[in-house]
């Protein structure tokens, strides 16, 4: 907390605070910063700060801070009350249920982009129907086709044994890689990405962790090993190549090998190729279900 104090004492009177939640929260307990007279609160990447890892901690942020319930009271320039942003790609089921702890959700206002949900058209994307045992050498055949010049790649696991067991694979191919998995702890995870970032590396084998909230703008394949298990997870794969600042457009190579894998391969070709958004996928804040008495029993 040492650099947050160095901060907050060279500039005591800075109108903007850019922070994790957990940095934040320290602040808050150690009364290093106060919420009291916040004017706008924005959560960023909130598919990433809604997950379980982030929840608690943004839910304490969220109460200390007096989050407006409509419009009016933002307004009101003698009473200052917060006004809450929230933004991301997609939003988790548990987001209203969170909300409604602070706020009135039926005041919220929704702002949707022209393209959002949407495939991006210059990157290409690839389904290769195949047995799960030919999919490690598939995968090799893959990178290998790269070659050392070619940009970086991105293999996408569905669980961190898988990644493990990936990365052994590669090591007896003599293909240095990195790894990155949620059971990692997160300075770990940081140095990591930070390597694979500075070009040290070019193979990265990951869960999705790695799809939400990082800079991937070297990146020029992306893998799906395995497949992921809905629309949300595939556009947030997706959406780590052919990204601003990238040199080149980017493709996206998925393995198919279960049946159910296939609807999900369905929906994404006809949205690639109608050029319109990824089906099902939630923009609304929904409001959260009410409580049940589960001592309650039926008399009837």
């Amino acid at each position: 907390m040492a650099s947050v104090k160095n901060q907050l004492r060279s500039d005591p009177d800075a109108d903007l605070l850019v922070s994790t939640p957990g940095a934040l929260c320290k602040a808050l307990r150690k009364r290093m910063v106060r919420l009291e007279r916040l004017c706008c609160l924005v959560l960023d990447e909130a598919d990433t700060l809604l997950d379980s890892s982030f929840l608690d901690l943004v839910e304490e942020v969220l109460m200390q801070a007096p989050i407006a319930h409509s419009p009016k009271e933002v307004a009101d320039q003698w009473d200052i009350k917060t006004q809450l942003v929230i933004v991301g790609a997609t939003f988790p089921e548990g987001l209203g249920q969170l909300l409604s702890k602070v706020t009135d959700l039926g005041r919220f206002t929704t702002l949707t982009s022209q393209n959002l949900h949407h495939l991006l058209p210059h990157v290409k994307q690839k389904f290769i129907r195949l047995k799960g045992s030919d999919k490690s050498s598939e995968l090799l055949q893959l990178i290998k086709d790269q070659g050392p010049s070619s940009g970086a790649l991105l293999v996408f696991c569905n669980n961190a044994s898988t990644v493990n067991w990936l990365g052994y694979i590669l090591d007896d191919h003599k293909i240095k890689h990195l790894r990155l998995q949620g059971q990692m702890p997160a300075a770990m995870r940081a140095g990591i990405f930070t390597t694979f970032q500075k070009g040290q590396r070019d193979v990265l084998i990951c869960t999705d962790l790695a799809s939400r909230g990082l800079d991937t703008s070297r990146v020029e394949l992306v893998v799906n090993y395995d497949f992921p298990s809905t629309l949300q997870d595939y556009l947030h794969r997706v959406g780590r190549v052919g990204r601003v600042g990238s040199t080149v457009p980017g493709t996206v190579v998925s393995f198919v090998t279960h049946r159910w894998d296939v609807d999900l391969v369905r929906k994404i070709e006809t949205a690639a190729r109608r050029r319109t958004s990824l089906p099902g996928m939630e923009t609304a804040i929904k409001e959260p279900l009410p409580k049940t008495d589960l001592t309650q029993t039926d008399e009837q």
